[in-house]
């Protein structure tokens, strides 16, 4: 069964041109909560290969300040390890693999979104046929879909990519068939900064809520050991090299 799947990865989410250790900073609006994040990520095998280490940051607002989401993706060996800390727990939790497709807390980001390929729990189908589903500017992009683990029953994924360097455009997440939340670019970078995101709009249709997110900073270098310390060692490394650290 497993023969099914690409061999080979195909181009990694979220990819900053040939930088193989990188952070930027992400900013949102959330009502009258402003949030701030530190979004960082170290390959392996360089720009856009090998195993993939990426790591969410929340500093703002204070409250949530010293959560973190910490995500290893191997695409040869098809793992993805999913961890997540609040500052009221003792110590991080691994996420279940059914509740990997849900969001981050109090946001309307999925942990999918920030993974720099499918989940190896996605079994890719036949996207033709499916009604209601186009792909965004027809001739440039084409639908990938993605049926979920036994896990989570009815959970199907949809992303639009371009055609030629598969840079996903958006994500639409179903349960049977109610469509729960999108995922969709606003504005690119440009292609020095290899097209990675610069606005991004997640939406939830059954609530009409809606999240911008603006990457504030360009994708600065980081030291690759940094991420072989602690998540708060690796947090303060980033602080100093994006310019964001206080005090």
């Amino acid at each position: 069964m497993n023969d099914v799947r690409v061999a080979v990865p195909v181009r990694a989410n979220l990819r900053a041109g040939r930088h193989a250790s990188y952070g930027f900073c992400i900013e949102a609006d959330l009502g009258h909560k402003p949030m701030r994040y530190l979004f960082g990520r170290r390959f392996t095998g360089g720009g856009g290969e090998g195993v993939a280490q990426t790591a969410l940051f929340v500093m703002e607002p204070e409250v949530l300040s010293g959560t973190y989401v910490w995500i290893t993706e191997d695409p040869f060996e098809r793992t993805c390890q999913v961890q997540t800390y609040l500052p009221t727990m003792k110590k991080p939790i691994q996420v279940l693999e059914r509740l990997v497709f849900d969001c981050l807390p109090l946001t309307d980001v999925g942990y999918i979104d920030l993974m720099a390929w499918a989940h190896p729990a996605l079994e890719p189908i036949d996207p033709d046929g499916e009604r209601g589903l186009v792909p965004i500017r027809p001739r440039r992009t084409e639908l990938k879909r993605y049926e979920g683990p036994a896990t989570v029953p009815g959970l199907h994924i949809t992303e639009s990519v371009t055609v030629g360097d598969g840079i996903v455009v958006s994500r639409l997440v179903h349960r049977g068939a109610r469509q729960i939340r999108r995922w969709e670019v606003v504005e690119f970078g440009d292609a020095a900064e290899d097209r990675l995101p610069k606005r991004i709009k997640v939406s939830r249709p059954d609530s009409g809520h809606q999240s911008g997110f603006v990457r504030s900073t360009e994708a600065v270098p980081i030291p690759p050991t940094a991420f072989d310390g602690s998540p708060e060692q690796l947090r303060e490394v980033m602080e100093r090299r994006l310019g964001t650290r206080r005090g």
